[in-house]
């Protein structure tokens, strides 16, 4: 895949016919800013989600009977 994307560097996927297309023959413009911030955004909300389970896991449960770690 990186050898079609240095040779064509504007092929995208047309994915009503199954096949690797020009996108700007096909009038589909989308700016490399926009994918790189799209990137970023995925990337700290999966940092965030694991990030919250990690505190979950730690999360220390209460004894039962509402008794401390004396026991008093």
């Amino acid at each position: 895949m990186d050898n079609i994307i240095m040779v064509r560097p504007k092929a995208g996927l047309d994915l009503e016919e199954g096949t690797i297309r020009d996108n700007k023959e096909a009038g589909v413009l989308e700016p490399a800013l926009s994918k790189v911030k799209s990137l970023k955004f995925a990337t700290e909300a999966a940092i965030t989600i694991l990030r919250i389970d990690d505190l979950i896991k730690l999360d220390k449960q209460e004894p039962a009977g509402g008794q401390d770690d004396c026991h008093a």
